[in-house]
């Protein structure tokens, strides 16, 4: 599924950026999400840090396990954008450990995957100021 075919660039819903190399997960996260929130999903770094860049979203879920790249290297780019490093970064992701790099600021909540979607959407809407 193409997330980025349903979502209109002058849309008042606040955009969720997933960013997950699983497109079954990207998928679920979207459908959990899609009530409120426009959902544009990307598989790897640099297609993330473009879409960023393109529909500044209110939020973005990041994986720490992007194929062979690391979820902490786009946290460190989006940290280190001016006009990115604002958007709160969710990390959703299996990996059990909630060390964060010396280098990073913390990000604004940490999910373990599999996670409820009850609990992704009170998460998302909070940082999205939305109910």
């Amino acid at each position: 599924m193409n997330l980025q075919s349903s979502v209109t660039s002058e849309s008042a819903r606040p955009c969720v950026l997933v960013v997950d190399d699983d497109p079954d997960t990207r998928w679920m996260t979207a459908q959990a999400l899609r009530r409120d929130c426009d959902v544009v999903g990307s598989a790897s770094l640099a297609e993330a840090l473009a879409r960023a860049r393109e529909r500044r979203p209110a939020t973005i879920l990041v994986d720490l396990q992007l194929g062979a790249e690391s979820g902490w290297d786009l946290v460190r780019s989006l940290q280190a954008d001016r006009a990115l490093s604002v958007v709160p970064i969710v990390i959703l992701s299996g990996n059990t450990s909630r060390t964060v790099p010396s280098d990073l600021q913390p990000c604004a909540a940490y999910l373990r995957k599999p996670c409820r979607m009850s609990e992704l959407r009170q998460v998302v809407a909070g940082l999205c100021g939305s109910s």
